[in-house]
């Protein structure tokens, strides 16, 4: 697996997949509803960080480091709301280093921000 836009579209599917399943799984015991929250947070990391590393690959870029790519992706106009993905690394960053529930919590519901954003994202990034 690799750094590339269809890469990046797979991972995104995978995430509304996951969303999904556990926008549906108020019928399912609070086992299987963390379960799938916990599929959601993972695969929230996973694009968040493919989304910033295709985009400098995408636009021929050397930066290293995510924040700085949020502002580039800004300026190169790939997103919208600079500050919203800023908050995505903040997320991202959060539940990839220790698991605490209200983290996991708080991170879901930026996921359900981050959905609409990272499309924008994918379609910025199909016209390159």
């Amino acid at each position: 697996m690799g750094i590339s836009k269809e890469e990046l579209k797979k991972a995104n599917e995978s995430l509304l997949e996951s969303f999904l399943l556990m926008s549906e799984s108020h019928l399912q015991d609070l086992a299987v509803q963390k379960a799938l929250r916990d599929a959601c947070l993972q695969r929230f990391e996973y694009c968040v960080e493919l989304a910033w590393k295709t985009s400098m690959k995408t636009l021929g870029s050397q930066t290293q480091a995510a924040k700085p790519a949020v502002r580039e992706m800004a300026r190169s106009n790939l997103i919208n709301n600079p500050e919203l993905w800023l908050t995505f690394i903040d997320s991202r960053n959060e539940t990839s280093h220790a698991y605490d529930e209200d983290i996991a919590k708080k991170v879901f519901i930026n996921i359900q921000k981050f959905i609409p954003e990272i499309q924008i994202l994918i379609n910025n990034l199909q016209k390159i």
